[in-house]
């Protein structure tokens, strides 16, 4: 269930007079061989069986949605569809629907992010990787940037988190070995310990709260302690957002002592019968 207030914030980063500025959203026939990706898009991988389902959609139903481009002097250059793109060559159709926006360089960033984030296609690390390119590039502080995708500032500088990791960590959180939340926590263990543990995480004999414990023992001072605590902060906003994005309302998880309670905001008892329809349709 993707978050619907995804992306409202992009005013803080994209001129209100962008609407007046680009194109009307005419639909307009292009042939494949006239458009090209973005040589520096977020996302680098993409799922060759995802794909070829796609292309077989595509073959029988026509595609459904434009791809968005943008003219870059001569070159038509995608702003948002390069999966839809893919799969359409896969296809072997020769031309496809799209929508001409006229945008900058900044705006053709800010887009092509919030619509992998919205979609979810992006890696942890992928995520990350556009979130520092965008704060680098333009000097977009956090708060606008979670304001723009539509996530908590605490959830971009974890996000951001993860670009401190070694090589190799790196390397099993892109493979999906390991999960964000426990490529997290191996920040607070000193790097010649990490590879055991890294294992121990993918062959499935320890947890993030194995983890956790791991770094209590090599850990004594007072910093340390605090560190800890700091960690446990870290690993519940993950879940936070995580339950945020499975519902699709603010979810808050409180500890008190040694139990934890999940609060859910709602603002309609519509909001709450379709939370009950997901649960029960899940």
């Amino acid at each position: 269930m993707r978050n619907k207030s995804l992306g409202k914030g992009l005013n803080a980063l994209i001129p209100q007079s962008y609407e007046k500025t680009n194109d009307k959203n005419s639909i307009v026939f292009e042939k494949l061989e006239n458009i090209k990706p973005r040589i520096d898009q977020p996302r680098k991988e993409f799922d060759e069986e995802s794909l070829k389902g796609l292309s077989e959609s595509i073959k029988k139903y026509g595609l459904l949605q434009p791809i968005v481009i943008t003219k870059k002097g001569e070159e038509n250059i995608i702003v948002a569809g390069e999966r839809r793109y893919r799969a359409s060559i896969l296809a072997g159709i020769k031309e496809v629907p799209v929508i001409v926006k006229n945008v900058t360089d900044k705006e053709l960033d800010i887009l092509s992010l919030i619509e992998n984030v919205q979609r979810e296609n992006l890696s942890a690390l992928e995520e990350a990787n556009a979130y520092e390119s965008l704060s680098g590039k333009y000097k977009i502080t956090q708060e606008e940037i979670a304001k723009a995708v539509g996530k908590s500032r605490s959830y971009i500088a974890n996000s951001l988190r993860l670009l401190k990791l070694d090589e190799n960590s790196k390397k099993e959180l892109e493979s999906g070995r390991i999960t964000s939340s426990q490529a997290r926590s191996l920040l607070s263990v000193d790097e010649d310990k990490r590879k055991e543990i890294v294992e121990n995480l993918v062959n499935k004999k320890m947890n993030v709260r194995d983890v956790e414990e791991n770094a209590r023992k090599i850990k004594n001072s007072k910093k340390n302690e605090d560190d800890n605590i700091n960690l446990e902060k870290i690993l519940l906003e993950d879940v936070e957002e995580r339950y945020t994005q499975a519902v699709g309302s603010k979810v808050d998880i409180i500890k008190n002592k040694n139990k934890y309670k999940i609060q859910i905001e709602m603002y309609s008892k519509e909001d709450v019968e379709n939370l009950l329809e997901r649960l029960e349709n899940a």
